[in-house]
C-alpha cells in the first residue's frame, strides 16, 4: 500500500488514500528532476515542507495549511493541504490582519528578515572560527557533529520558516491578484502580455550577482588578461591568470567576492553539487559566457522593460471599473513585490543554506571515508541526520555501507524512469493550485486551448514571438553547450542559470508558473518564454527549430 521513499515514513506514498485525500498530487519538476538524494530530502526539503505549514497557519491563510509532499519512484510529488469552506470563512479575519504589514510595507518586512539571516550564517561561521571552504577541516569530530546538528535543527528551521512566510505571504497575495485580474478581463494573468509587463523591472539580488560577475570580467578585459579566458575550462584559465603580477591581483579580487557572494551550489535545492567557493572554477564559464558585453545585458533592457511597465499600469488601470480600481491597485502594488522577492531570496536563503549544508556534509562524506564507515565520501548522501550521528564520534566502529547501499540502489533506478506528471484526478488541479498559489513555483498545469493547435500549452509565459534552433539541458553544469542565439528547453531554471539569459533568443520549461524563474528572469531580460509546459524537454530534441509565442503561451515544433 505504501510506496518506499528512501526510509523516510513521511514522504511514503499511500496508493490508495493519498489521491482520495488530496485530489491530485502534481510531481514537481522543477526542484526534484533530476532526483533528490535522500540526506537533502530528509534535511532541506523537510524543513521547508515544514517552513510552508508553520507559514500558513502563521498567517493563517484561509484556502490552505500548507503542503504535503510524497515521493514517487524518487520524484516529489507536491499538493495543498485544502480548508474547508467552513474553516476559510473563520480564517478570513485573521488573515486580513496578519497580511497587511507585507501589503502596506513589504520592503520593511523582508529587509528585516534577511538581515538576521545573513547575521545567523555569519554567526554560525564566527563563532567556529571559519571563513573559507578548506577551514571546516581544522574542527574536531565533536565541533563538527555540534555543527551539523546546528545546521539541521535550528539554522535550517530558522531559514525554513523565514523562507516560507514571506513566500507565502507574497505568493498569496500574487495569487489574488491574479483571481481579480481574470475576474474583470476573463483571460489567465500568468499568460497575459500586459499582466507580465507590469510585473516586470524590478531588480533582485540574483541579477546583481551576475552583473558582478560581468564586472569582474570587464576588469579582467581591462587588465589585459582576457587572453587567459580562452583556455578550455574554469581551472586552465586560473592556472592561466596565476601566472602573471595582474593575474595574481584579479584572483585576489575574485577570491574575496566568492567568500563573500560565493555560497551557492551548481544545483539550488542538493547537497551534491560543489559550490563556487568551493571550486572557484565554476563561476569562470559564466564569466566567460559574460565578459564580451560591454554592457550587462539586463542593464540594456532596463528602460524599456520600465517603461512598459509604466505604460502596462496606465493601460490597465483605465480599463478596471471605476469601483474596483483602489483595491486592484493596492494588491497589484503588492503582487509586483512578489515577483521581485522570487529571485531576490534565492541568495539568503537557498543559497546560502544549500552551499552551508554542502560544507558540513562533505566534510563528514571525506572523514567517513577515510574511517571505512562508507566507501565514498559521495555516499554521505545517502545517509539521513541520525545516521551521520550514530557515526560522527565512533567512526571506525560504524559500518553504514547497508544504508547506503538499498538507498543507493533506489536513487539510481529512479534516474531510469520518467516520473509521471500527477497521481489522481488532473481535473482538480487548477482547484488545488488556486488553493495554494505558492504551489506554481514548483509545478502547474498548461493551459490548452485547442484552437491554437499548438505542440506544446504552457501554464505562464514572458511576453514576446521567437523562432530558433533548440537546445535542450537538463542541468545547469551543461549550460557551457548553449550558443548565442538559441533557444533553451529546459526541465526548469533556477538562479544558477540567470546567466544563460544573457545569450538565449527564448525558453521552454517543463515547470514553472507565472512566478518561476524562468519566467521572471523572461522578463527582465525582454525574452519570450513559455513555462509549465511537462513536456517540453521530452517533445523537443536538440537541433529541431520551434517557435515560441509568448503572447499566447503556446510552443511550435517547425521541424
Amino acid at each position: 500500500m505504501f510506496s518506499p521513499a528512501y526510509d523516510l515514513s513521511f514522504y511514503e506514498f499511500d496508493k490508495e488514500n493519498d489521491p482520495k485525500n488530496y485530489d491530485v498530487l502534481l510531481c514537481d519538476v522543477v526542484h526534484g528532476k533530476p532526483p533528490l538524494k535522500p540526506l537533502y530530502i530528509g534535511i532541506g526539503w523537510y524543513w521547508y515542507y515544514h517552513g510552508f505549514r508553520n507559514g500558513a497557519e502563521t498567517l493563517q491563510l484561509p484556502t490552505t495549511r500548507g503542503w504535503d509532499s510524497r515521493f514517487i519512484d524518487g520524484y516529489p510529488y507536491i499538493t495543498a493541504i485544502r480548508t474547508t469552506k467552513e474553516e476559510a470563512k473563520a480564517r478570513e479575519p485573521v488573515f486580513r490582519e496578519k497580511i497587511r504589514p507585507f501589503v502596506e510595507n513589504f520592503d520593511g518586512v523582508w529587509d528585516r528578515l534577511k538581515t538576521d539571516l545573513i547575521k545567523m550564517y555569519k554567526e554560525a561561521k564566527d563563532s567556529r572560527g571559519l571563513k573559507e571552504w578548506k577551514d571546516i577541516r581544522k574542527l574536531s569530530n565533536n565541533d563538527l557533529l555540534s555543527f551539523f546538528l546546528d545546521f539541521t535543527y535550528i539554522i535550517n528551521r530558522k531559514e525554513g520558516e523565514t523562507h516560507m512566510i514571506m513566500l507565502m505571504s507574497s505568493f498569496y497575495i500574487a495569487g489574488l491578484f491574479q483571481q481579480m485580474w481574470q475576474e474583470i478581463f476573463g483571460v489567465e494573468a500568468s499568460i497575459d502580455p500586459d499582466f507580465n509587463k507590469l510585473m516586470s523591472g524590478f531588480e533582485s539580488r540574483d541579477i546583481w550577482i551576475v552583473r558582478e560577475l560581468w564586472r569582474l570580467g570587464r576588469r579582467a578585459v581591462e587588465l589585459g588578461l582576457d587572453k587567459a579566458f580562452n583556455k578550455e575550462n574554469g581551472e586552465e584559465v586560473i592556472r592561466e591568470l596565476d601566472k602573471s603580477d595582474q593575474g595574481t591581483k584579479w584572483l585576489e579580487e575574485y577570491r574575496e567576492f566568492l567568500i563573500e557572494h560565493g555560497w551557492r551550489c551548481e544545483r539550488m535545492h542538493a547537497y551534491d553539487t560543489p559550490a563556487w567557493v568551493e571550486d572557484p572554477s565554476l563561476a569562470i564559464w559564466q564569466m566567460k559566457m559574460l565578459m564580451s558585453s560591454d554592457v550587462f545585458p539586463a542593464d540594456a533592457e532596463r528602460d524599456r522593460v520600465v517603461k512598459e511597465r509604466e505604460d502596462a499600469i496606465d493601460r490597465v488601470l483605465g480599463k478596471v471599473p471605476e469601483p474596483k480600481r483602489p483595491a486592484f491597485e493596492v494588491l497589484m502594488k503588492a503582487a509586483q513585490k512578489s515577483g521581485y522577492w522570487s529571485e531576490d531570496h534565492t541568495y539568503y536563503c537557498d543559497f546560502q543554506i544549500g552551499a552551508m549544508g554542502r560544507w558540513i556534509v562533505t566534510e563528514f562524506g571525506r572523514r567517513f571515508a577515510d574511517a571505512g564507515c562508507i566507501d565514498d565520501p559521495e555516499d554521505i548522501h545517502f545517509l539521513h541526520p541520525n545516521e551521520i550521528r550514530k557515526a560522527a564520534i565512533p567512526m571506525e566502529r560504524i559500518n553504514l555501507r547497508p544504508y547506503v547501499e538499498r538507498r543507493k540502489q533506489a536513487f539510481e533506478k529512479s534516474l531510469t524512469i520518467e516520473p509521471a506528471p500527477f497521481y489522481g484526478d488532473i481535473e482538480q488541479a487548477q482547484a488545488v493550485l488556486r488553493s495554494d498559489p505558492t504551489l506554481q513555483v514548483s509545478t502547474q498545469v498548461p493551459i490548452v486551448r485547442e484552437e491554437l493547435k499548438a505542440d506544446l500549452y504552457g501554464a505562464a509565459a514572458a511576453p514576446g514571438v521567437v523562432e530558433g534552433i533548440a537546445r535542450v539541458i537538463m542541468g545547469a553544469d551543461q549550460l557551457p553547450e548553449l550558443k548565442e542565439g538559441e533557444i533553451l528547453v529546459a526541465p526548469g531554471t533556477s538562479a544558477a542559470w540567470t546567466v544563460a539569459f544573457n545569450l538565449i533568443a527564448g525558453l521552454i520549461t517543463d515547470g514553472g508558473g507565472s512566478l518561476s524563474h524562468p519566467v521572471i528572469m523572461a522578463r527582465e531580460f525582454g525574452i519570450p518564454c513559455v513555462a509549465g509546459c511537462l513536456e517540453g524537454t521530452q517533445k523537443i530534441k536538440t537541433g529541431q527549430r520551434v517557435k515560441i509565442d509568448g503572447n499566447l503561451g503556446v510552443v511550435y515544433i517547425l521541424d
